[in-house]
Parts: C-alpha cells; sequence; structure tokens
C-alpha cells in the first residue's frame, strides 16, 4: 500500500510539473506567424527579440513553438533585409539562420520553416543549392498549400530556379492551382511577375496564357 502511495504521489508530481512547464510555454508563445499573400511584403508582427521555449524535455509543445518562433524571427529578418536595415552578413541574420536550421533538425516537416530558408539563403547567396533544395522540400511536403504558392512563385521567379526542369514543373503546378482554384490570389502572380527576371518573365507568361490568356493582359500590365 506504501508503494502504491509513493507512486502516485510520483506520479502525480509528473503530471503537475508537466502542466505548469507547458502552461508557461504557452504563455511564452508568440501568435502564429505566416507568409504573406504578396511577397514583396514579407513582414513579421513582432519587432523584438524572439523568445526560446522550454527544452522539449519540460514541454510536450517545445518544438511546435521553437518552429513558429523560428519562423516569426526569419520573416523579420527578412523583412530587415528587404528594408535595407540589415545586411545579410550581420550577427543575426546569421543567428536566425542557424536557427532555422536547428528548427528544421526538430520539426523537419514543417513546410514554412524550408520556405524560410530558402528566402534566407537567397538572401545570402541566391545562386546557393540550399536555396532550390529548401524550395523543393516545400512542395514534397505541401505541394498543394495555397499559403505558400505566392511565395514558392516569387522566390522561383526571381532566382532563375525556373532553369531546373523539376522546379519548372512544381511553380507550374501553383501557378495552375492559383488561376484555377485560387482566383483570390491570382494578384500574386502579377506581383511575382512585376519582381521576376527576364526568364522568371517569360515563364509566368507561358504558365498564364496555357491556363487563362484572358489574364496575360493582366499579367503584363
Amino acid at each position: 500500500m506504501n508503494r502504491f502511495r509513493i507512486l502516485l504521489m510520483a506520479l502525480a508530481l509528473t503530471i503537475g510539473s508537466y502542466a505548469i512547464a507547458s502552461a508557461i510555454t504557452d504563455l511564452t508563445a508568440l501568435e502564429r506567424a505566416a507568409f504573406p499573400t504578396d511577397a514583396a511584403k514579407i513582414s513579421s508582427r513582432w519587432t523584438g527579440d524572439v523568445p526560446w521555449p522550454l527544452p522539449t524535455t519540460l514541454s510536450p509543445f517545445g518544438p511546435e513553438i521553437e518552429s513558429n518562433h523560428a519562423l516569426i524571427a526569419a520573416l523579420r529578418a527578412i523583412e530587415l533585409r528587404q528594408q535595407g536595415l540589415a545586411t545579410v552578413g550581420s550577427t543575426k541574420h546569421v543567428d536566425v539562420l542557424g536557427r532555422v536550421r536547428q528548427a528544421l533538425s526538430i520539426s523537419p516537416y514543417n513546410p514554412e520553416l524550408w520556405l524560410a530558408l530558402a528566402l534566407l539563403q537567397a538572401q545570402r547567396d541566391p545562386h546557393d543549392p540550399v536555396v532550390v533544395e529548401a524550395l523543393k522540400m516545400t512542395y514534397f511536403i505541401a505541394p498543394n498549400d495555397a499559403r505558400l504558392m505566392p511565395v514558392r512563385i516569387d522566390l522561383a521567379g526571381r532566382f532563375d530556379a525556373l532553369a531546373l526542369p523539376d522546379v519548372k514543373d512544381l511553380v507550374h503546378n501553383d501557378v495552375r492551382l492559383i488561376m484555377t482554384r485560387q482566383p483570390q490570389l491570382r494578384s500574386s502572380i502579377v506581383s511575382a511577375y512585376r519582381r521576376a527576371s527576364a526568364l522568371g518573365k517569360t515563364f509566368l507568361e507561358y504558365a498564364v496564357e496555357s491556363i487563362d490568356p484572358s489574364f496575360l493582359a493582366t499579367l503584363r500590365g
């Protein structure tokens, strides 16, 4: 009987500690981040230092929260770089890049983190193979995720990833799905076209014309 009571007390303490740790983690968690429909307007609502959650051994939600925090930090770093307020060689940018990589080592099936990695690496060196490989991972994990399509199209169009046949097919599928199933996102294709390289513009014109020729004038306008 005494052993049973000790066991119950130990179990109660374990569950209580776990609940407290989870509650603390939830309190420090930031609002979930998301990519915008216009890749030129990537931003983060959070402007301060992004907190680190409790270790995963203390909270079952640690990996999920850290994935979100890493994404928030990445969006902020990308925003600052786009505004010319930071350099890709800054300690802050390097730290954020490392944080995203670390989060991916824990949550490798998070497509948003892979896309964030591709964007961060593209800011450092658009010709780095990591850019294309990370972009491909977003398609592998979430091929039909409409939340990611605008930024994927924009990224591929700006940095000539479309020179690779497999990437070209993947991006064409994004364009097709937006044109046929997500008409509210058509403006994102126009935005991507305006920022695209010569190769990107040619591809988007071809992709749009093959799906809805009437939209080509809007694209070029």
